[in-house]
């Protein structure tokens, strides 16, 4: 049932966006109140308390963000308030999102490296892949010592390892495949 709701509030959403072409604004403003929601403990109790009546929820957050977030963020909060589904907000939030990068182009890649890369190196990484991959590349560093040097992309599911922690494992598997008769030992 959650991605159901997700899908269809998303979508609506979405659409709404695309019709009024301000889609970044609408993203901008949710993700701004889904933060907040998420470290204001308070914000958090009022908004998925079941006890607490939807009008009241709707009059608080009318008070608190009427000056601060969009309009059309603040009637959609209203919607899913009315029928009991902001419980679903944050899988609705994922969904827009991805909803969102799809139509703008946008592919986040998480590099990992051993070290935290510095701007330069971003900005020519990221070159290369808006480049190889056609999309408007969101890049993210992530630092692992580990892999001891080169670097891990992660594209959604997919991972390309050229890490040497990796290029040192696949040489110890092959090593580990020659028969010992072939290394000359007796």
């Amino acid at each position: 049932m959650r991605n159901e709701v997700a899908s269809k509030y998303s979508r609506a959403l979405f659409d709404l966006g695309k019709e009024k072409d301000n889609l970044p604004v609408l993203r901008d403003s949710l993700l701004e109140f889904w933060q907040l929601v998420v470290e204001n403990e308070d914000l958090n109790q009022v908004l998925f308390h079941q006890r607490i009546m939807p009008e009241d929820k709707k009059r608080i957050i009318e008070k608190i963000f009427s000056d601060e977030l969009e309009t059309d963020i603040l009637h959609f909060l209203y919607i899913l308030i009315d029928k009991r589904r902001e419980y679903f907000l944050e899988s609705i939030i994922d969904e827009f999102n991805n909803l969102v990068d799809q139509e703008e182009d946008i592919l986040h890649v998480e590099v990992t490296s051993a070290i935290e890369l510095d701007e330069q190196t971003i900005d020519k990484l990221k070159a290369k892949l808006d480049q190889l991959l056609k999309y408007n590349i969101q890049l993210t560093n992530k630092v692992d010592q580990e892999i001891i040097g080169g670097l891990v992309l992660k594209v959604e599911d997919y991972i390309i390892d050229g890490s040497l922690r990796n290029g040192l494992y696949s040489l110890q598997q092959q090593l580990k495949a020659i028969p010992v008769s072939k290394l000359g030992v007796n």
